[in-house]
């Protein structure tokens, strides 16, 4: 009994953590049109030519800092 309630519990977590990686990665592919934005297990990889850059320069990229929590 104890087994499958942490078994749907870290079935649950799991589904939450997707969620939340698919929200992150959805909100970057709206600011970074034009770079590759990767998923690769719970990490969410962004891939062009001059982001850094931009991250210091676009005031639109200060949402990243409410996916931090």
């Amino acid at each position: 009994m104890m087994a499958d309630l942490v078994s749907r519990g870290a079935r649950l977590a799991a589904q939450r953590q997707r969620q939340r990686i698919d929200r992150v990665a959805a909100e970057l592919r709206k600011v970074f049109s034009d770079a590759a934005v990767v998923i690769d297990e719970a990490h969410v990889l962004v891939r062009g030519k001059g982001l850094i850059k931009r991250w210091l320069v676009d005031p639109n990229l200060r949402f990243l800092q409410r996916f931090a929590r």
